[in-house]
């Protein structure tokens, strides 16, 4: 006889002398028969059984709980949150009739929504602030305002859609067309600020690219009703 045959007679051996010895009635047999296996298997793999038939029960009562989502970071006026790439500090928000320099221009019963935010490129490379593809500035929304992109200009120079080189701050001016009664001076106004994961282009893909976007902080801005022009 083999070696794995005698150890496969040994448990028979046991099994059969557990039932022949078990009194009518009683719980010995399941008992006994439980210790002659366990005796002559790895503790490894009853607990990664024990696992398994937990888990198993855990699903058949409706699953694992939940684990909630941590709630998103709060930013005020001046403070800074840094996503996708781009460290974003908003400064104050404006209502205004019009500016052209933003290059939006109102239609009848509109008016402007600016917000001035400071960034910067914190990538390795420079970047446009406005773009079509994931994880520019152009996420940027602000909550009950159109869902749209934003036009982007510099507030120095006016330049629309400007790119902005690795470390250097630039203050820019984020305008929304929207209608006349959609705010009002002294609200508050929520911006969604975005957050993606940078990812290295593989196969058909090459270079860097940025994906999974979603909103990772909202800035909660008090509303400045200007009127017709900026006030400085």
């Amino acid at each position: 006889m083999t070696r794995s045959g005698a150890a496969q007679g040994a448990v028979d051996a046991a099994l059969a002398s557990a039932s022949s010895t078990a009194p009518a009635g009683t719980d010995a047999q399941p008992k006994k028969w439980v210790s002659a296996v366990t005796s002559r298997v790895s503790t490894k793999w009853i607990g990664g059984t024990a696992t398994v038939l937990i888990l198993g029960a855990t699903a058949a009562f409706g699953g694992l709980g939940a684990v909630p989502e941590p709630p998103l970071p709060e930013v005020a006026a001046g403070d800074t949150f840094t996503g996708a790439g781009w460290e974003m500090t908003p400064q104050r928000a404006v209502l205004i009739d019009e500016l052209n320099e933003t290059g939006v221009r109102p239609k009848e019963g509109e008016r402007l929504l600016v917000v001035v935010m400071d960034v910067t490129n914190v990538d390795d490379a420079a970047r446009q602030s406005s773009s079509s593809a994931e994880g520019s500035l152009s996420a940027i929304r602000v909550e009950d305002a159109p869902d749209i992109a934003p036009m982007i200009a510099r507030y120095d120079d006016t330049t629309l859609y400007p790119w902005l080189q690795p470390g250097v701050p630039a203050q820019l001016v984020l305008t929304w067309a929207i209608p006349a009664s959609g705010f009002a001076g002294g609200d508050d106004i929520r911006v969604a600020l975005p957050t993606a994961t940078e990812y290295t282009g593989e196969f058909f893909v090459y270079g860097e690219y940025w994906d999974d976007e979603q909103i990772g902080a909202h800035a909660t801005l008090p509303l400045d009703d200007v009127g017709a022009g900026v006030e400085e």
